[in-house]
């Protein structure tokens, strides 16, 4: 067997038994903030936990048809993966409600986050070329004092691959997925997230600039979709590449890639525990000389 085919075949392998084992196992779910929001156009707002329920729509039908080849061309194109996009799925209930943050730093986010995603045989591809051996695992991305977790509509992270520097989330067309956000830190963050290089609150390019979701300290929330009003998001749902919303909205260059950012806020208080957070218990590994100190 070519080893391109053997490649694809034990990643393909693989992932089908973490899908079933997440499938099975019994998985509790992200708890709600206990106070969480947003500021499109000058104004903040926060979650307000809403359950969503369980029967929502189903998923989405991948869109769009193709011309016919053949010959070795049509080959080669069952043999490459075109990967999937995220769906303007169906309504679904998350309500927000007014809260008040100041950024420490209106515009530079203090940690970006991010988790690429594609199907099996996307993943496959993109590992071969890049490392030609990936490493397991879940859809995760951690960095004291966050985290990020693409998770299933049960709460399941996502299985996934590490390849190179990068953690790629492994989906299904028309299967359901949130953004899983923890706050392990003793203080409140303002959290910007993009899908598809596209702001979830209003659709539009990603930019630090705009207003995000607060999360109060110590605490989790899910972001289930794009924002439609103060009571519903669209779900986000893997999709093929041409039914997914950013190539529906003309803006496709960004597809596959879900990145969230991390602002502090504002305040002496917050200051000095962030500082406190992030004290370094060594900073210089030298006796540095006295100020009066000539030499021998």
């Amino acid at each position: 067997m070519p080893r391109t085919n053997l490649v694809a075949s034990l990643l393909l392998a693989s992932v089908a038994v973490l899908a079933a084992c997440h499938k099975s196992s019994d998985v509790s779910h992200l708890s709600a903030p206990e106070s969480a929001g947003y500021a499109p156009a000058g104004q903040q707002y926060s979650i307000n936990a809403t359950p969503a329920p369980a029967d929502a729509a189903g998923p989405i039908a991948p869109g769009g048809g193709e011309a016919s080849v053949g010959g070795a061309l049509a080959e080669r194109e069952r043999q490459q993966s075109r990967g999937l996009g995220t769906a303007y799925g169906e309504q679904r209930s998350s309500s927000v409600r007014g809260t008040r943050f100041e950024r420490a730093d209106a515009y530079n986010p203090d940690l970006v986050l991010s988790l690429r995603y594609n199907d099996a045989e996307g993943v496959s591809q993109i590992s071969h070329h890049k490392t030609g051996s990936p490493y397991l695992q879940s859809a995760i991305q951690q960095s004291n004092p966050v985290t990020v977790t693409l998770r299933d509509e049960y709460g399941a992270p996502l299985s996934a691959a590490q390849v190179g520097g990068d953690v790629y989330a492994i989906g299904e067309i028309g299967a359901r997925y949130t953004i899983g956000v923890e706050n392990h830190s003793p203080q409140r963050l303002e959290v910007v997230a993009s899908v598809d290089g596209l702001d979830v609150l209003d659709g539009e390019e990603a930019d630090f600039h705009k207003r995000g979701y607060v999360v109060a300290p110590y605490t989790s929330f899910a972001i289930e979709g794009w924002r439609t009003s103060d009571d519903t998001v669209a779900a986000f749902r893997f999709s093929d590449t041409d039914a997914g919303y950013a190539a529906q909205m003309g803006k496709p260059r960004n597809i596959g890639v879900i990145g969230v950012a991390f602002f502090r806020e504002a305040g002496r208080v917050h200051d000095d525990i962030f500082r406190r957070d992030n004290a370094d218990p060594f900073p210089n590994r030298y006796a540095p000389p006295p100020p009066a100190y000539r030499g021998y």
